[in-house]
């Protein structure tokens, strides 16, 4: 076992994300160490003085960062809590957990578990350590919702519902409209471009656009410009006569498409432009060899798109 300072962690990214990559029932972009970074840098103003809590042993992974009060562990990325702080083997991973409070640090330690898959193989794991607890309470986080591509796009597509499926082919949402791939645009140019399309949407107007507050609008630069680093940036832009319309911006890690952001300009709300570019991101992403298409949190009209809720829970255990 060995304990690694946060910059350690960031440095050996490559072997992190392979553990990742090895994990079941998580949300494999949300816990890797672009997202994980990104949301720990920018999303909680979290200090190089900080007390972090990150433990590896042969590919098993413990990511936590003291928040709030002393000796109370988060996870790196806790705003939505998508990913998992336990990586690896999920029994393996536990059991590194019991050996924490021993090896590691003594006296009572608080660990807030997100990313567990409710009736997975690791919430399965950790109830059966409830009684070594001096406190176990389980509470609900973000559900994903999922398109399973596995089959290729004419599969998905056959498994939504008839009047889904005549809309989405019925739709002109694109026709006359330039799709431009940006995915490689260097991330300055990419960031403006976005930014510029931003200002022209309703939610910009009303001030609750999520890139008009500091904090997200850093969390994403930054995804962005990892993405790019790494070549797994993914970005649509639906032009017209020179003007961007709409966009839809992702990441790919392996076959794993995790989407972040869809915008339109208001002026063309009537249009069904963002229907049509969403298809026409997942045909793109079935042809490139993506079988799981994640469109992030629950939200009602992403139903009709997905296959699968997948619900995830949190648990808060206190170790003596």
């Amino acid at each position: 076992m060995r304990s690694l300072t946060y910059n350690e962690f960031c440095r050996e990214r490559d072997s992190f994300q392979t553990s990742v990559t090895k994990t079941p029932e998580i949300a494999e972009f949300c816990s890797g160490p672009i997202w994980q970074q990104a949301a720990h840098d920018f999303l909680h103003k979290i200090g190089d003085a900080a007390n972090h809590f990150i433990v590896e042993e042969d590919g098993q992974w413990l990511t936590f960062v003291e928040r709030d009060q002393p000796r109370v562990f988060f996870p790196l990325e806790s705003a939505w809590m998508f990913g998992c702080p336990l990586i690896g083997d999920p029994a393996r991973a536990v059991a590194l957990l019991r050996e924490v409070p021993g090896k590691i640090t003594a006296g009572p330690i608080g660990f807030c578990i997100g990313g567990v898959r409710k009736e997975g193989q690791l919430h399965r794991e950790l109830e059966a350590i409830r009684h070594e607890t001096m406190q176990f309470e389980i509470f609900p986080t973000t559900d994903c919702m999922i398109l399973d591509l596995g089959d290729g796009f004419e599969s998905w597509l056959q498994r939504r519902s008839k009047n889904f499926r005549k809309s989405l082919r019925q739709s002109k949402g694109l026709t006359g409209l330039e799709i431009d791939d940006a995915s490689r645009l260097e991330p300055d140019a990419l960031i403006e471009r976005i930014i510029h399309l931003q200002r022209q949407t309703y939610k910009w107007a009303e001030g609750t656009d999520i890139f008009q507050m500091k904090e997200y609008a850093n969390f994403y630069d930054s995804i962005i410009r990892q993405l790019h680093a790494t070549g797994e940036l993914s970005v649509l832009f639906a032009t017209e006569n020179g003007e961007d319309l709409a966009y839809i911006f992702g990441g790919i890690t392996g076959q794993v498409y995790r989407g972040f952001q869809m915008s339109y300009v208001d002026s063309a709300k009537d249009r069904g432009i963002g229907n049509a570019l969403q298809t026409e991101n997942i045909k793109r992403a079935a042809a490139s060899g993506v079988t799981r298409y994640d469109l992030g949190m629950h939200s009602p009209y992403k139903e009709r798109w997905a296959d699968l809720r997948e619900e995830y829970i949190a648990i808060f255990a206190v170790f003596a």
